[in-house]
């Protein structure tokens, strides 16, 4: 009698048996012939490409600059960035923003290396140049459009308008000093009506209030006296006794506070003792002008508790009315540029067409890097050279009949 034919498992399950039990939890391999179709198949992923480089960039000393790079590939993408070949540790997005940059990281360069399961690239590397020392964040004493970081100002509304009867109230905007000039924005019944420039922020940034206001020269004391509080900051000034008037200018910040008002009365021989002497406290002058009802200059500085240490140094230009509106005015922009291309900014600007006017430059102790500066008359516009990533903000504005002159500043 013929034994039976042994069992015979289907080809189709024989083929996908390849463990047996040999002794308790423990498993061996036996007649695997292969994996199950399609086990450890897809798609090969496709290699990363970038599709957008960073590029260099030049940004003020004391901000951020940002880097961004975009790449398509098989996803999940990663990230690396490096600064001067070295990995920087958590910079593992498609964009990086960098500490505050001091004078010592310019030069540098940063790349990004972009990888997936496929292949890793790396970018172009790209330069990092630091440009002149932009204000802290919250310092309202000076150049007051560097405030705004959101791009886009102007872009949502502006106004150019003037003071006279009527204060001007400007909610989330920033704006330039009054517009000075006697023999244009003053009349000897009407008293004085100053021309300005708004410009509103970009939507999502709050908290800054501007004021323009105007009176009787025999009530400046009193009609100043609101605006001296520790959220405001006076940035222009004009007082006009011959004209029975007087104008200044104000922002507020609902963002913080900390400033701390001052207002002196110096002769002329002693502005420029005065504003060194509040810039070695860590005081900025923010506006200055003659007054002739009583012969003096008043000096209104700020010291600020965000910033209570930094020392400044400064440099007051006397510009004398020469006779020639035309020629006094041109010295006026000559004397801002060269302050500007010895690294001080314009803190304060005042004067008038029978005493001429008064330029303070402000720096930080050592900062000699030449500012961005740009000066535009009824003649045209001198372009600023080697601007960075800051606004411009208006520090001279100046007006007479057939003539006019603004400087702008970084």
């Amino acid at each position: 009698m013929n034994s039976p034919a042994p069992h015979s498992l289907p080809p189709h399950v024989s083929s996908f048996l390849c463990l047996v039990l040999v002794l308790p939890l423990t498993f061996v391999s036996s007649g695997c012939s292969g994996n199950p179709p399609g086990y450890g198949s897809g798609p090969t992923p496709t290699a990363v490409t970038i599709t957008t480089q960073p590029t260099s960039q030049t940004v003020p000393i004391g901000r951020g600059a940002t880097l961004t790079a975009a790449a398509k590939g098989t996803a999940p993408i990663s990230y690396q960035w490096s600064k001067n070949g070295a990995a920087i540790a958590g910079a593992t997005g498609a964009s990086y923003t960098t500490p505050s940059i001091t004078l010592a990281d310019s030069g540098s360069t940063f790349q990004v290396a972009i990888s997936n399961a496929a292949n890793t690239v790396t970018s172009n590397a790209v330069i990092l140049t630091a440009g002149p020392r932009a204000p802290a964040l919250g310092d309202l004493r000076y150049l007051l459009y560097q405030q705004v970081l959101l791009a886009g100002l102007g872009n949502y509304g502006g106004a150019t308008t003037e003071i006279g009867a009527v204060d001007i109230t400007g909610s989330n905007a920033v704006g330039t000093p009054l517009s000075l000039g006697s023999s244009y924005d003053c009349e000897p019944v009407n008293g004085c009506y100053y021309p300005l420039d708004l410009y509103y922020v970009p939507p999502g940034m709050t908290g800054y209030t501007l004021y323009y206001n105007v009176g009787n020269y025999d009530q400046f004391q009193s009609g100043i006296e609101p605006y001296t509080g520790s959220n405001v900051v006076i940035y222009s000034l004009d007082l006009e006794p011959g004209y029975e008037s007087y104008g200044f200018a104000a922002v507020q910040t609902t963002q913080g506070d900390g400033f701390d008002y001052k207002m002196e009365a110096v002769p002329l021989s002693a502005v420029q003792a005065t504003v060194a002497a509040d810039g070695a406290e860590s005081r900025i002058v923010t506006a200055i002008s003659f007054d002739d009802g009583t012969g003096l200059v008043d000096v209104i500085s700020y010291g600020w508790q965000g910033d209570a240490s930094t020392a400044y140094e400064t440099k007051t230009m006397i510009v004398a009315e020469t006779g020639s509106t035309q020629s006094t005015f041109a010295n006026v922009a000559t004397a801002s540029t060269a302050l500007a291309n010895s690294g001080y900014f314009i803190s304060a600007f005042g004067g008038n067409d029978t005493d001429g006017y008064v330029v303070v430059g402000t720096r930080v102790m050592g900062d000699t890097m030449p500012r961005p500066v740009a000066v535009s008359t009824r003649n045209g516009t001198v372009a600023a050279t080697n601007p960075d990533t800051a606004y411009f903000s208006t520090v001279v504005f100046l007006q007479a009949l057939g003539d006019d002159v603004i400087v702008q500043e970084q």
